[in-house]
């Protein structure tokens, strides 16, 4: 919880209930829905945005996908390789029979 303290340009000065002060870095291109004076919470948003930041928002780190998941993923772009493999020869092979028959 804090007080808007100051907004200068892209950066938004905020003092916590604690006595210490917080600078929030906003994207350019978010528009502010905050004034000076104005009492937050954390995690409340202060862009019209919600993806471009917001009070108390850290960065963490992203575990972008489970072992398993990647697995069953490369054997599933195996399996539709190989099936598109054996259409193309399959065809292939029909083209060459068409030809030989005259057709």
């Amino acid at each position: 919880d804090g007080t808007i303290k100051a907004i200068d340009g892209l950066k938004v000065t905020i003092l916590k209930t604690d006595g210490t002060t917080l600078e929030q870095t906003v994207l350019p291109g978010a528009d502010l829905v905050v004034t000076v004076g104005e009492e937050v919470r954390k995690d409340e948003p202060i862009t019209t945005n919600p993806n471009v930041g917001g009070f108390g928002q850290a960065e963490k780190e992203v575990i972008l996908q489970d072992m398993n998941r990647v697995y069953a993923f490369c054997a599933l772009s195996f399996s539709i390789f190989l099936s598109q493999l054996s259409f193309v020869l399959k065809k292939k092979q029909f083209e060459k029979v068409q030809l030989a028959e005259g057709f």
